[in-house]
């Protein structure tokens, strides 16, 4: 099972980035297609046909919204990419592929500090991202298939935000999903968000994957299963 993720086109800014990279790699192999929010910028509804045409691929594809598709505007943008897109809110999508299953939650995430705009016109924000918190983990907690992700927006530790100004984590992500990354076995996590963080890390050995396209300047594309990583025993048998 073939997985293609990326994040933060943030059209009409990376529109040329995107087609550039999706030209280097081979779409007609990848069973689902994954966009982590922020497909256009600054709320600008008529770009994600840009991103729909660039997109040609004839498998699925499942995105979350990021901080720049406007809460008003999701609807419209459901309606813009209807057959073409699926947008997951705290929901969870699952595929199948030659008998083996990957289900994904998806969601644009919580921040553990609302940044200086939503705090001032989001009255609600605070309990919004732990309602959100909570949601993603009974939905995480209640997969029952082969393969199991977590896609997000914002950032699930602070581990890939390396790289960004340290004072700025709490308003690019989340730590308190850790908890949820240690009381679950998922097989990967994929974010976006962080443009100057880090690729990747892992926490409790679960893969987390930082999508984001100003970052990687290409599409991240995942195997499944992973590969298994060979433990001391395993060099030791070698040696001997």
């Amino acid at each position: 099972m073939k997985i293609a993720a990326v994040s933060d086109i943030h059209s009409p800014k990376n529109i040329e980035l995107l087609n550039k990279a999706l030209s280097k790699i081979d779409l007609s192999s990848i069973d689902l297609f994954i966009l982590a929010g922020d497909l256009i910028y600054k709320g600008k509804l008529e770009e994600v046909d840009k991103v729909i045409k660039a997109l040609k691929v004839d498998c699925p594809v499942i995105a979350v919204f990021g901080n720049e598709e406007y809460e008003n505007l999701h609807e419209d943008i459901r309606k813009r990419t209807s057959g073409k897109i699926r947008f997951l809110e705290e929901e969870t999508y699952v595929l199948e592929v030659e008998g083996e299953t990957l289900g994904v939650v998806g969601s644009k995430g919580s921040l553990d500090r609302p940044t200086f705009w939503q705090r001032k016109n989001m009255s609600n924000i605070w309990q919004t991202y732990n309602e959100t918190r909570e949601k993603v983990g009974k939905l995480v907690s209640e997969l029952k298939t082969d393969y199991k992700c977590l896609l997000l927006h914002y950032a699930p530790t602070y581990e890939t935000l390396v790289g960004e100004k340290t004072s700025q984590y709490p308003e690019l992500g989340s730590k308190k999903y850790e908890k949820l990354l240690y009381n679950n076995r998922l097989d990967l996590v994929i974010h976006g968000h962080a443009h100057k963080g880090k690729s990747y890390a892992e926490i409790a050995s679960t893969p987390i994957y930082n999508v984001a396209l100003p970052l990687k300047k290409r599409i991240t594309v995942i195997e499944l299963p992973l590969p298994v990583k060979p433990t001391s025993l395993d060099f030791y048998i070698k040696e001997k």
